[in-house]
């Protein structure tokens, strides 16, 4: 039996941190969660599937950036808490 990658597993985490965080500071209603937490995911998926990088040593466990996906995350988690959902 074979797990999930550990990129997939980075990601999920990191995503769910953030948009829990973004819940906290920025959330009104318990239905905005699910959409933060999409969000997040996207952020994260786009900077891991384009591979953006900034141009810092930095390291990347599983070949995910961590500060490039955690920044990602959030212009995404603010733009969609400035919507009316």
């Amino acid at each position: 039996m074979s797990g999930m990658a550990p990129a997939s597993i980075l990601i999920l985490l990191i995503a769910t941190a953030c948009a829990a965080l973004a819940h906290v500071l920025l959330g009104r209603a318990w239905r905005q969660l699910p959409i933060f937490w999409l969000a997040a995911v996207v952020g994260c998926l786009i900077t891991y599937g384009l591979g953006l990088r900034f141009p810092l040593n930095l390291p990347t466990p599983a070949g995910v950036p961590i500060l490039e996906s955690v920044l990602a995350a959030w212009l995404l988690l603010i733009f969609v808490s400035r919507l009316r959902v």
